[in-house]
């Protein structure tokens, strides 16, 4: 029973949220944004979302150790607390946060690829076909090709806001029950 007393089941709970309304979320814009099926931009928005989570948390749990106590006591509160006691630095971190998932969910769409040999054929099609047609047939073909980059950064975008939003109403609920 003891091992219950550190179990920061709120943080848990929260972690599982937020990773189902990223998912949720950026599946549509990939699916939008990138023309692919529900169930290709389900999956790329899963993986690369537990991919990016996994990745955060080795990091907290490598850097942990090696920061001050100041700092580390900072970050733990906030984290498993919900204690906010530097407010810049929280959107800092969130600001470098978003910045590093962007680009490990970048990479893991490209990693999933490779993995699951998924063909571009369209995207080098249209690129071929707009490499030689004139002035006019360029834009037309150039506007069909999905820009991955761009895709991504909105579907992240997206989804840091809505979590944002999620954790504006949380401290929101949280105060008026603390008032009350």
């Amino acid at each position: 029973m003891a091992s219950f007393d550190v179990l920061p089941l709120r943080a848990i709970l929260f972690q599982l949220l937020f990773l189902v309304t990223a998912i949720a979320l950026e599946s549509m814009v990939l699916r939008n944004r990138l023309e692919i099926g529900r169930k290709t931009s389900i999956q790329f928005a899963a993986t690369t979302n537990l991919l990016s989570t996994v990745i955060g948390w080795m990091l907290f749990f490598i850097a942990e150790p090696l920061l001050s106590d100041e700092w580390r006591s900072q970050l733990i509160s906030y984290i498993f607390f919900d204690l906010t006691t530097n407010p810049p630095l929280l959107i800092g971190l969130a600001f470098v946060s978003f910045i590093a998932t962007f680009l490990v969910k970048l990479e893991g769409i490209t990693w999933l690829e490779l993995l699951l040999s998924i063909k571009k054929d369209a995207e080098t099609e249209a690129r071929a076909t707009a490499k030689f047609q004139g002035k006019h047939g360029r834009r037309a073909a150039f506007a069909d090709v999905p820009n991955r980059p761009l895709a991504v950064l909105w579907a992240n975008a997206i989804s840091f806001s809505a979590i944002t939003l999620l954790i504006g109403v949380r401290l929101l609920f949280d105060q008026a029950l603390g008032n009350s």
